[in-house]
């Protein structure tokens, strides 16, 4: 089986399927062309004999005619048998001939299988006989068809001698085709292995369609080469930066601690985070944005020696490696450099832009002996200047254990916002006339199972870094939602206020879900209040008019809360469907002890009413303020001489219980 095997095996070759293909047409032509062969042969000798002997027998009969003399014609029948060719002579009157039946004259060679050619001829002479004579001669077939079987035999001796003389010049000449297919097949499994240097050359083949197959295999490996390049080059680098990514970052930064561990030196590793890059992508969009990266990562690099490396981390982060730095000093002369050349703002639509950065230093071997270890180390040293709000800070293992505590709580609110820990306290807002209270601000709280009450100061900016920010306003909204539908059953006429972060303003979906909220608790639209600060509004007008004019049409009530602190005049949010004013608390608390305060909240208010517009009054936390605000025609006011935020159930009975006389 073995053998068998080998043999399909060499005829599924180039070399064997050639062999097998040249026996394939001669197996066709052969026979063929040696049929034709015999068949010419054959005709050829036939038609010659049977030619002959017509011939022969009519010269032979052309002599008797011509002889008067019998002797003359015995003596010449005594030649004739003697010849080989004559097997058979007689003459006969032509009555003789046609009634003896054992003799048949042949039309063609071998016609009765008796290896004799029998022909007769009619005689013009007579030896005094009445009747005509016939002269019947018979010749022998048998050397002619010798000689057809020796042209059979020496044909199929010249067959068998082509074939072998093919498999012969097969076997010499197909390794000048294999031999070249054999080295390219060769060079293309280099090439699948990776090495892609090798060039093709088939110096041994002058076949044109091989060298030609060869020029094209030899393009296909520089196209691979050229590909390969790109696409190792687009791994290892940003495509909008064209620096180093976070891949060849990793590499480079091994390298660098191997070559300090060998010369016993040191580096710095700093990571980047850019402070206002937010806005500019938020306010004009992704391409100003990407063509601030860019701008940035070109000042960066002029700052950097040719031996340092800049990549890009993600997003508006950067990481730097300083190889072989003599001490820490020279990482921040860095660090200040690179906040210097950031100073001048960057210019887009004619409008400039200001972008800082906050920059985390960590140093080997003082802060870490590998590269994870230096990365984290840096990444919590940059998010202790962004918090802090310094250009750069060293890392400090102090600092660490409370970015790890950070981190842990970021853990702690995704698991409290889906098991319940958090909860929602509200704080009153009163009609300044009438004493009743016609809403309340939810504000939430999270008790911490192991840390207690964590106030929203502590938490709300985690939201935003661990993305938790629209879940947790998502359940925001349907508790408060929740609640005042059922105050509204319960014969409590009073709306809810919810305060929506910056980030609302940016997601399109807020007023859909805003919609199936309301429809969900069946709580009327206009009972739930929507409050956003003022300086989230005028950072981006353009998303925030449209964002408040899907909450319009929601048909939500919205509110302004903080107002005065964006430095922002009524007249430019006019054009926003606002129903509520809230004068931000640094304004009412101080109006009585500065004027500039009690003018602030005077114009606010008139204008306010002016544009048709409610005023609330935040941190009015005395009875005087209170006074003030009403005789300023102020419509509602918050704070704690009304209120402290409570919790639902006691906010009802603070409402049932509540003495106006001690507020009003």
């Amino acid at each position: 089986m073995s053998g068998i095997k080998r043999i399909h095996d060499y005829f599924n070759t180039l070399h064997g399927r050639i062999l097998l293909g040249g026996l394939a047409i001669h197996a066709l032509l052969i026979p063929m062309l040696f049929v034709g062969v015999i068949y010419l042969v054959k005709g050829g000798f036939e038609s010659t004999f049977v030619d002959r002997a017509r011939a022969d027998a009519q010269i032979l009969a052309t002599l008797i005619e011509t002889t008067e003399s019998t002797d003359v014609i015995t003596n010449l029948y005594s030649e004739v048998m003697s010849s080989r060719r004559y097997v058979y002579l007689d003459l006969v009157t032509e009555e003789q001939n046609n009634s003896d039946n054992d003799f048949k004259e042949d039309a063609y060679f071998g016609q009765h299988d008796d290896d004799t050619y029998y022909v007769t001829v009619p005689l013009k002479w007579d030896l005094g006989n009445s009747e005509n004579l016939v002269l019947r001669v018979g010749y022998d077939e048998t050397p002619i068809k010798e000689k057809i079987l020796y042209t059979k035999m020496l044909c199929f001796y010249l067959a068998g001698a082509y074939v072998i003389l093919v498999f012969v010049a097969s076997g010499l000449f197909t390794p000048l085709i294999t031999r070249p297919m054999r080295e390219l097949q060769l060079k293309s499994r280099e090439i699948a292995a990776g090495n892609y240097d090798d060039h093709f050359d088939i110096k041994s083949s002058r076949i044109q369609e091989i060298v030609r197959l060869t020029n094209d295999f030899e393009k296909m490996r520089q196209e691979l080469v050229r590909h390969n390049k790109e696409l190792e080059y687009q791994s290892l680098h940003d495509a909008l930066t064209k620096l180093p990514n976070r891949v060849l970052l990793q590499d480079r930064l091994h390298q660098a601690i191997f070559t300090a561990q060998r010369d016993d030196s040191q580096l710095a590793l700093l990571m980047i985070d850019l402070d206002g890059f937010k806005t500019v992508n938020d306010t004009l969009g992704h391409h100003y944005g990407d063509m601030l990266l860019k701008q940035v990562a070109t000042r960066i690099q002029g700052v950097l020696r040719k031996s340092d490396t800049i990549a890009r981390f993600g997003g508006d982060e950067f990481c730097i490696i300083l190889p072989t730095i003599s001490n820490v000093r020279y990482a921040t002369g860095i660090a200040n450099k690179l906040t210097e050349c950031l100073e001048q703002p960057f210019m887009f639509d004619n409008q400039p832009y200001n972008v800082g950065m906050s920059i985390g230093i960590a140093i080997y071997p003082k802060h870490g002996l590998d590269a994870p270890v230096l990365m984290r180390h840096a990444d919590v040293a940059m998010y202790i200047a962004k918090h802090n709000n310094l250009d750069y800070t060293v890392y400090d293992p102090n600092q660490d254990k409370n970015s790890i505590s950070r981190l842990s709580l970021m853990w702690d609110l995704r698991h409290a916002i889906n098991n319940g820990e958090l909860h929602l306290d509200y704080q009153p807002i009163m009609d300044l006339n009438s004493g009743e209270v016609k809403a309340a601000e939810a504000l939430v709280r999270w008790n911490h199972p192991r840390r207690g009450l964590i106030m929203p100061g502590e938490f709300i900016t985690l939201t935003e870094q661990a993305n938790l920010i629209k879940p947790l306003t998502t359940w925001v909204l349907e508790a408060a939602a929740r609640e005042c539908s059922q105050w509204l059953k319960q014969g409590y006429d009073f709306s809810v206020a919810v305060n929506l972060s910056s980030r609302s303003l940016h997601d399109k979906q807020h007023p859909g879900r805003l919609m199936r909220i309301v429809e969900e608790h069946g709580l009327p639209p206009e009972r739930l209040i929507i409050e956003l600060t003022e300086s989230a509004i005028i950072s981006d007008p353009i998303s925030a008019r449209e964002i408040l004019e899907g909450f319009h049409q929601v048909g939500v009530t919205l509110a302004i809360d903080d107002f005065g602190t964006g430095y922002s005049s009524l007249s430019a949010l006019k054009k926003l469907p606002l129903q509520i004013i809230k004068i931000d608390k640094s304004f009412i608390m101080e109006m009585m002890a500065n004027k500039d305060d009690l003018v602030i909240v005077r114009t606010t208010i008139d204008l306010a009413h002016n544009m048709g517009l409610k005023v609330v009054g935040e941190g009015v936390v005395n009875h005087e303020i209170w006074k003030e605000l009403k005789l300023l025609n102020c419509d509602l006011a918050q704070g704690f001489h009304i209120g402290r935020p409570m919790s639902a159930p006691r906010l009802l009975h603070w409402i049932d219980n509540m003495d106006k006389r001690e507020v009003i």
